[in-house]
């Protein structure tokens, strides 16, 4: 699972104070939601392993860490809007194919 850990070590380095910024586009609960699903997306880019990985780990190691400790999601709603962003760029893929 190196290259899913490697990648949420970058993502969390990405983020930087994004989530914690009220004034950024990744602010607030829809900002935070918005965030999901775009790592979500990411999603494409693994293994179903890893994905499964990326799925279960990602609350912990990108988000709350992301959120200073002080998520408003909790790990069903990364998930579930984790889920809905590669859901949403399959659906465009296939679209576009």
């Amino acid at each position: 699972m190196e290259r899913v850990n490697d990648y949420m070590n970058k993502m969390y380095i990405a983020i930087g104070d994004k989530l914690i910024n009220p004034d950024l586009v990744f602010g607030g609960r829809e900002g935070h939601l918005r965030m999901a699903r775009e790592i979500g997306v990411a999603l494409a880019d693994f293994t179903e392993k890893e994905q499964r990985e990326l799925l279960t780990s990602s609350y912990s190691s990108i988000y709350v860490r992301g959120c200073r400790l002080k998520p408003i999601l909790n790990n069903d709603e990364w998930i579930a809007e984790m889920k809905k962003g590669y859901n949403k760029w399959i659906k465009h893929k296939n679209k576009s194919n």
